[in-house]
């Protein structure tokens, strides 16, 4: 079966700053779950968009893991007009990237993005994914080992007591859909901070009017953009929601110009900076043609 996509799509690019990606195994050319539901889910590119093989996983599930959901163009009007052609552009020069999501897998989310904490998500994370799921079938067994005499790295030592709190605590609002919840839980963990908590809330609830300040989004919204703003903070978090704080923090000042447009925004700024600003590859970059970047104004 083919699951059609937009002119210029590539499922590549879409699971390459995903923490789907942590879910699946690549075969070749192919993509093919092996954590999670739909397990034994292949993907593969098509000229058309993505071709599955497993006819028992729920199409809408395969469309959002693939991030064809919806085509990131066809939100601009939900962009502040200040940044519409940025936004245009941006999108423009990387037509391969949707937004990949995985709010059926949200155990396997949570520990892919705990994970990820100031470390490197592609040649860390998904390698502890790997090992870490050799050796247990789900992730409450997770509970049942000392994974520190496993895997060496702070954050694989934290992980057993945040996990512990995250089934008690977090899961079952989330089973409900309780975001306010959800989101407060989640920062009430020792170990947990609005970064993860935010990408968490992106990845396993898809919602995309929120988006972790990682090193890519901080450098793009100061660089490119010429926004100032702070880091989250987490106790202001914990005692106000984005829609009434008036602390000056990256994700607060971005949700004004971009709203449910934001977790798209930091999608593509993931690959944008990784692959151009990092590279100083500004000569292929299409914001600096249309002086559109503030390094280049």
């Amino acid at each position: 079966m083919i699951l059609n996509a937009w002119d210029g799509y590539s499922l590549r690019l879409t699971l390459y700053p995903s923490f789907t990606l942590s879910l699946l195994k690549n075969v070749g050319n192919n993509y093919v779950k092996n954590l999670g539901l739909c397990n034994g889910l292949e993907l593969s590119e098509h000229l058309k968009g993505v071709k599955i093989r497993y006819s028992c996983c729920d199409l809408d599930y395969v469309r959002e893991l693939c991030g064809l959901t919806e085509d990131p163009l066809s939100l601009i009007g939900h962009v502040d007009p200040k940044f519409h052609d940025l936004y245009y552009y941006l999108s423009a020069q990387w037509r391969g990237v949707g937004l990949s999501t995985a709010s059926k897998d949200f155990d396997y989310i949570f520990v892919a993005v705990f994970l990820s904490k100031r470390t490197s998500y592609h040649k860390n994370v998904l390698y502890w994914m790997d090992r870490l799921f050799r050796l247990v079938s789900n992730v409450d067994d997770i509970l049942n080992i000392d994974v520190s005499e496993i895997i060496k790295s702070p954050q694989i030592k934290e992980l057993n007591a945040v996990l512990a709190n995250y089934t008690s605590n977090v899961r079952p609002h989330i089973v409900k859909g309780n975001v306010g919840a959800a989101r407060h839980t989640l920062l009430e963990i020792k170990g947990v901070g609005p970064k993860v908590t935010y990408a968490y809330l992106l990845h396993a609830m898809r919602l995309t009017d929120i988006a972790p300040a990682d090193t890519h989004l901080t450098y793009f919204t100061s660089n490119v953009l010429g926004l100032n703003g702070h880091q989250p903070d987490k106790k202001l978090c914990l005692k106000y929601g984005c829609e009434i704080c008036t602390y000056e923090c990256i994700v607060g000042s971005l949700r004004r110009f971009f709203g449910k447009t934001l977790g798209y925004m930091q999608t593509i700024t993931y690959v944008h900076v990784k692959t151009l600003c990092k590279k100083g590859r500004c000569h292929n970059c299409i914001l600096r043609r249309y002086k559109l970047c503030n390094l280049h104004a």
